[in-house]
Order: C-alpha cells, then structure tokens, then sequence
C-alpha cells in the first residue's frame, strides 16, 4: 500500500511516499497527486519512506519526468531510500531522472519569513469523494488527495 502527503510552498510541492510503489491502485494515486501539481516549477517525490519499487513503478517515474519534462517542471528524486537507490542504479535510470538530496528539499521549505507557513495534505484526507484538485491541468483529479476544499452543490 502506498501513502502520499503533499506540502508546498511557493512554485514547490513535496509529494512524500510511504509504503510500496508497486503496480496496483497507489500507482493511480501517485499518478493523479503528480499531475494535479504539474504547474508548479519543481516537483519532488520524497522517496525515503519507500521499501521497494517495481518495474511499473519505475515506468510511472519516467512517464512523470516526461509528462513534467514537456510542461517546463522540474521533476526530481529526493530522499530515496537504499532499495529505491539500488533499483534505480541497476536500471540506470539516475542518469535518467534528476536526483537531489535532502539538504536540497529542506532548502525548498526554509522559512523567509517568520509568519509562512507551509500547506500540507495528507491522502488520509482524501476520503471524501466531494474534495477535488481545482484548475490545475487537463487532467481528471477528482477524489484522488484534497488539494484545494471544494464545495459541491447539494443536488435536490
């Protein structure tokens, strides 16, 4: 089972993985967090929390690096753990995707000022099939993690 939560700031989002990135219904969900937040600048996926990854997983790094490539985002790898380093070494896919460390995500989300803060979201929220991802790319996000509270109309 994969779980991700998502905080951002500014032009950046972490998206933070826990779990398995195997081939199942948390690829789905990695997928539509990813897409929903293709217009920020820099995207990092937090793969420290990860215990393995398989071969659809690493097709779906590609397919983001490539969907974020063609819109102008940075797509990177942050915070891998030793299975995800591994995998991704023997399939050479590091000198595919950027890699950055975890001095370089905490740079992200330095505070400039004493009163920012930063918007976080948990999939754990993303229960109620109400809450959608609002006016971020041309891509069904709905019922996927609460990005934006959504009110929708009662039908009567």
């Amino acid at each position: 089972m994969l779980t991700t939560g998502i905080e951002r700031k500014g032009n950046t989002t972490v998206v933070r993985c826990v779990g398995r990135i195997v081939l199942g219904e948390g690829l789905s969900k990695l997928r539509d967090a990813v897409l929903c937040e293709l217009d920020k600048q820099t995207i990092v996926l937090d793969l420290a929390a990860v215990e393995v990854i398989d071969a659809g997983g690493l097709g779906l790094l590609v397919f983001l690096h490539t969907c974020a490539h063609g819109l102008g985002t940075e797509l990177k790898l942050g915070a891998r753990s030793a299975q995800v380093e591994n995998t991704l070494r023997l399939t050479r896919l590091n000198s595919v995707l950027r890699l950055c460390s975890d001095a370089e995500i905490d740079s992200y989300f330095a505070p400039q000022f004493e009163d920012e803060r930063r918007e976080r979201t948990t999939s754990a929220e993303a229960t109620d099939p109400q809450n959608e991802c609002v006016g971020r790319v041309p891509y069904q996000c709905r019922g996927v993690i609460v990005f934006e509270q959504a009110k929708v109309p009662d039908a009567e």
